[in-house]
């Protein structure tokens, strides 16, 4: 079995994605591909909160979640959705409503066990948010109970959508895979190619498209 067949093989049946991508990587190193192995790198390690992503990372929208601190009462137990109809109708189409945007950065293997756990990707807001939907909460930008204002947040974005992205990489790789055999089966083989062919780039650059 040639590598380009076994790493078929584990894009299909491997439950790690990342054990997938470091045959990616090997394959990358082995025909000479920076590229793809700075793509194989980035999946696996994460990438930069104000780089740029490939599309299927996001942002994707999600919902918000708040705790509310109550005078008098002190701060509330639990998290209760925060949804966008809370703010007045002229902030709805600001840039406010970024906070209801997630860009998944994090790196592949955060992502499959949020998978296999069935659970959401969180992110805490800061305290710059909270101040900020709080002064709102002050002149009447975002209505919530008298007495009430924010005391921690976060954005949720749903466990199918995390799994799509995790299957957005898994499929890229199998693409990718395929892709090769067509053009150069013995990529990844020792014995295989050590340089890129165009051929292979154009298989190399439509994965990473």
């Amino acid at each position: 079995m040639g590598f380009l067949d076994m790493l078929i093989d584990a894009a299909r049946q491997v439950p790690s994605t990342a054990d997938v991508l470091r045959g990616v990587r090997l394959l990358a190193r082995r025909i000479g591909s920076a590229e793809l192995e700075a793509w194989a790198d980035r999946e696996l390690s994460g990438y930069p909160e104000d780089g740029r992503l490939p599309s299927y990372r996001g942002p994707y929208r999600c919902e918000a979640h708040v705790r509310y601190r109550r005078t008098p009462g002190g701060v509330a137990p639990g998290m209760a959705p925060l949804p966008q109809s809370a703010f007045a109708e002229e902030l709805r189409d600001s840039r406010l409503m970024r906070v209801y945007e997630v860009a998944v950065v994090d790196p592949v293997d955060h992502l499959d066990d949020l998978v296999r756990a069935g659970a959401p990707l969180v992110r805490p807001w800061g305290g710059v948010q909270i101040d900020l939907i709080n002064r709102l909460i002050d002149i009447g930008g975002l209505d919530v109970e008298p007495g009430h204002t924010i005391a921690a947040a976060e954005t949720r974005l749903a466990g199918d959508s995390v799994a799509k992205v995790v299957d957005s990489v898994r499929s890229r790789v199998l693409g990718l895979a395929l892709g090769l055999e067509r053009v150069a089966p013995s990529a990844g083989d020792e014995d295989g190619p050590s340089s890129v062919s165009p051929a292979m780039h154009e298989v190399i650059t439509k994965t990473l498209a």
